[in-house]
């Protein structure tokens, strides 16, 4: 069997390992558990997804608000050790298909001013940069930079040759959240 990836609802089985995930990715200021539970177990807007492989090893996560016409991401992480292999790229795309899943016209989020990757790897996905928040960030204390983008009309399906190498069996993707259930599969594309 080929390698695959896989996308599907965050739920409280994965809240430890996306909380340790959190921590190594973000340090001091990521959050915790607690934090994470709330989001999956009071918040009538939260929607967050993890990224798996074959084995259920957590590669990264996203979480977004949905407030009416827009999508707010408010965290997103990749394992560190799993980083320069297009797998930060392949969730922005499965960011972009859910808010065109929930008929949003905008996506917005905030990055720390210092973290260049992150900056980079939306501004290539067409995010621009809007302001500056001053403060925004604690531990350590940091300016935030509020990006967005318009939902794009189509959503390139095949996961790109960077990451095809490695997982030659695509991308699964199951959605449940407020545009409803349904599945998809992106292909690899070398």
């Amino acid at each position: 069997m080929s390698p695959s990836l896989q996308l599907r609802p965050m739920t409280l089985d994965y809240v430890d390992a996306v909380t340790e995930l959190d921590g190594r990715a973000f340090g001091q200021s990521g959050w915790s558990r607690r934090y994470f539970v709330g989001e999956l177990t009071e918040s009538p807007i939260s929607v967050f997804y993890v990224l798996t492989d074959q084995q259920d090893r957590l590669l990264g996560y996203f979480g977004a608000w949905h407030i009416v016409d827009q999508l707010q991401l408010c965290t997103f992480a990749v394992d560190p050790n799993a980083q320069g292999q297009g797998l930060g790229a392949i969730l922005l795309h499965c960011v972009f298909r859910l808010a065109q899943r929930l008929d949003c016209e905008l996506i917005q989020l905030e990055v720390r001013v210092s973290n260049t990757a992150a900056r980079r790897l939306y501004r290539s996905r067409g995010f621009s940069e809007d302001a500056v928040r001053s403060n925004f960030y604690a531990n350590p204390r940091e300016d935030g930079v509020l990006m967005s983008a318009p939902t794009p009309s189509s959503v390139e399906t095949s996961i790109g040759p960077l990451a095809a190498d490695r997982w030659p069996a695509g991308l699964a993707l199951d959605w449940d959240d407020r545009g409803g259930r349904a599945s998809e599969r992106w292909q690899a594309r070398r």
